[in-house]
């Protein structure tokens, strides 16, 4: 776990270099410009982030009885495709108004996932190449993963419903800013509804809705007062889990429908050539879709350790250990 927070700091301090220097510059080339140019660079970010909200729910399809409980230390590592390391300056061409390409044949630049020596200039259209305003596009972090680390929780209620939390407390990572995370969510016992399950032991059959929030603060000193970049992040999910709970192992799978937002909002006062532009980038990403995933989960006593895949577009590996009761 505490890896895994490292991780996601370095991330973090990733975004917030990219919001000292490369923000600025692409305000360089006007806001209608930079707002074109920084939406396919971080989307890898905002869908990752994103799609990882709707992981690590569960780790069975049994319910908790009641009043039992589990408190688990839980990380979800998800992961870009490859196409979204890179993208091509030359597809958003005719939205630039103020900047083109120095060269159309070089038009290929990373995303904040990927990472590359060379990469595209853009200068002011109309004019020959070498003036100071020409500027070469800002490397990535080559970071094509996101992790997330969160503590989740769930305690058995009356009628086989299982209440279920998780946070990530509100921390400030010195000067590269602040993150939190938490969320809620309700899982239901259905086996006692489908006669082919209720009268075999080990199998469980359960439905899960949760929902979760993620937000984060990086202050930008480039600006010329009250700069800072915004990230926030929701997701909401429904899944049907079916598993079988045998002594020690248990094996579990589940199938739903997620959808999710975030947001990368450059807040505050920045200087754009003579004028000055108050929240000048706002970029909102949005995914949704079916997926599925299956785990596997060893209990010893109390102490309960397990790992699951999630297949999509942006593939996830969650792991998790904790003590569970009941």
């Amino acid at each position: 776990m505490k890896k895994t927070f490292l991780l996601l700091v370095v991330a973090l301090l990733s975004l917030n270099t990219f919001a000292q220097s490369d923000m600025a510059k692409l305000l360089e080339a006007g806001v209608k410009d930079a707002n074109t140019l920084a939406k396919p660079y971080l989307e890898p970010y905002g869908e990752m982030l994103g799609s990882s909200l709707n992981n690590g729910w569960y780790n069975s399809a049994k319910q908790h009885k009641l009043l039992g409980f589990d408190v688990t230390l839980t990380a979800t590592y998800i992961k870009a495709p490859s196409s979204a390391t890179t993208f091509d300056i030359g597809k958003y061409s005719d939205k630039l108004e103020t900047y083109e390409l120095s060269d159309p044949n070089v038009s290929i630049t990373p995303t904040v996932a990927g990472e590359m020596d060379e990469r595209p200039v853009l200068k002011p259209q109309g004019l020959p190449g070498g003036t100071p305003a020409d500027f070469t596009m800002p490397n990535g972090t080559g970071m094509d993963y996101l992790p997330i680390p969160m503590v989740t929780a769930g305690v058995g209620l009356p009628f086989g419903f299982e209440l279920k939390g998780r946070f990530t407390p509100e921390v400030t990572i010195g000067d590269a800013g602040s993150l939190g995370l938490w969320g809620i969510g309700i899982q239901k016992d259905l086996k006692d509804y489908i006669p082919a399950v209720k009268h075999v032991p080990v199998l469980n059959v359960s439905v899960l809705a949760a929902y979760t929030s993620f937000s984060s603060e990086i202050e930008v000193e480039e600006a010329a007062s009250d700069g800072r970049l915004d990230i926030s992040a929701s997701g909401i999910t429904t899944r049907l889990i079916v598993g079988a709970n045998l002594p020690v192992v248990a094996f579990y799978g589940g199938v739903g429908y997620g959808k999710s937002t975030s947001n990368f909002n450059l807040m505050g006062t920045y200087n754009v050539g003579i004028s000055q532009e108050t929240d000048p980038i706002k970029l909102g990403y949005a995914t949704n879709s079916f997926d599925a995933n299956v785990g596997m989960r060893i209990r010893l006593g109390v102490i309960a350790l397990h790992a699951d895949y999630t297949l999509g577009e942006y593939s996830a590996i969650t792991a998790g250990l904790g003590i569970s009761f009941r």
